[in-house]
């Protein structure tokens, strides 16, 4: 794909293709960023910040819903993830906020092996009963769609370099299986801070 220009909107925050996410708007040049993206109908970028920089891999965000606007002009926005891009370049002096030189990346088509994919589910659907105590409904086990893994991902137990790895990644079957190994990692430490939670509950001795 040709290189584009694209405002950014660096932040403790991974956002995956299709997933929406919340943000509160309060800086002035964000202010201008998300005003100028709603009069264009344009998205900006959202990279995560590191402590040595934004990582290269980022992905296109646009507003969904604008929940609130504030007398001072702060905002309440919901977002909607879309391409992902490489950051190639970026000039902090031709605007009020960052922007970037991109490259979007082409997405390779390929599907996750079914039985891995189920797998997955079944182990994901463990960790959100477990964590989440009803309050998030399980994925049922023969869905299919395409970018599955950014979904499940959502819900995973994912630290933000885990979920940046995730972004990173080129195949769905990889990704899948970097979920796979996670959440086969995962489960045996919830099972473990349940039990010491039930002992700690019941006032007995490890």
């Amino acid at each position: 794909m040709p290189e584009s220009r694209l405002p950014l909107f660096p932040l403790s925050a991974v956002l995956f293709p299709g997933s929406l996410l919340p943000l509160h708007i309060y800086e002035e040049r964000y202010k201008t960023l998300i005003r100028e993206c709603l009069k264009g109908e344009s998205g900006f970028g959202i990279n995560l910040i590191r402590a040595t920089g934004i990582a290269s891999v980022g992905c296109l965000a646009t507003v969904s819903q604008v929940l609130r606007e504030y007398e001072d002009g702060r905002m309440d926005i919901i977002v909607k993830g879309g391409l992902r891009y490489n950051l190639l370049h970026t000039d902090d002096a031709c605007a009020p906020y960052l922007v970037g030189e991109v490259r979007y990346i082409n997405e390779t088509g390929d599907q996750a092996d079914r039985t891995l994919v189920q797998e997955t589910i079944r182990m994901l659907n463990e960790v959100i009963a477990r964590a989440y105590k009803g309050e998030v409904a399980p994925l049922a086990p023969e869905r299919e769609e395409s970018g599955l893994s950014y979904v499940l991902a959502q819900k995973a137990g994912l630290d933000l370099e885990q979920r940046q790895a995730i972004l990173e990644l080129s195949g769905e079957n990889e990704r899948m299986q970097k979920l796979h190994r996670h959440l086969k990692e995962l489960l045996p430490r919830l099972a473990y801070i349940e039990e010491v939670e039930r002992v700690v509950k019941n006032d007995g001795y490890l």
